[in-house]
């Protein structure tokens, strides 16, 4: 008799701390990827690479423009584009993190 009130309350505080995320934090974050604006006039096709070397996030840009990416794995990253030179940097959860890509400084 005892048995059916304990399983009701367990499965109810284990639906509470799913529904409330029992403080669990989100485990992505977003970059900001500048191109900057006094590279040759063409497109550029930037990767945000993860460690592994897998592409976590791609999109094409032109001199100037700022890409977002969303969802990206925090940690450390390193984004490139053809042409441009690679930066790393680290994503922070809750953060956007900036970055400029250029043909300078190598």
């Amino acid at each position: 008799m005892l048995r059916r009130p304990a399983a009701v309350l367990v499965v109810g505080l284990a639906a509470a701390l799913v529904l409330t995320g029992c403080k669990a934090q989100d485990s992505t974050g977003r970059i900001a990827v500048t191109v900057a604006p006094n590279e040759a006039e063409q497109s550029y096709f930037v990767e945000v690479l993860i460690p592994t070397g897998r592409t976590a996030a791609h999109q094409k840009a032109f001199p100037g423009d700022t890409l977002e990416f969303a969802g990206v794995a925090v940690g450390r990253v390193t984004v490139r584009a053809d042409g441009l030179c690679p930066q790393s940097t680290t994503i922070i959860s809750g953060q956007v993190v900036d970055v400029t890509l250029s043909s300078t400084g190598c």
